[in-house]
């Protein structure tokens, strides 16, 4: 039972995982549309660079955000006193 509990955990850590992947080279096909629109049309090439530095930084907080979370959760409570007066290491 533990062990098909294990392998769902690990199914879903992987397909969040590549979820998180496609969605983040997703999410940068507007800078890609706009280079293309440039070549087509002629717009401007800082549209690109707009569209994709609005990408690595979206990337670059996700990146810290996730670092922020894994260093919090990283760290072990103190030690608390026992206050039970029915316990029997009193």
């Amino acid at each position: 039972m533990a062990a098909a509990r294990q392998a769902g955990g690990w199914l879903r850590a992987l397909l969040i995982t590549l979820f998180w992947h496609v969605s983040s080279w997703l999410l940068s096909l507007p800078a890609w549309i706009t280079l293309a629109l440039h070549f087509v049309i002629g717009l401007s090439l800082w549209w690109f660079w707009a569209t994709l530095g609005a990408w690595l930084a979206a990337g670059l907080v996700r990146f810290l955000l996730v670092n922020f979370a894994r260093w919090g959760a990283g760290q072990p409570d103190p030690p608390k006193p026992n206050k039970n007066p029915y316990s029997a290491g009193k």
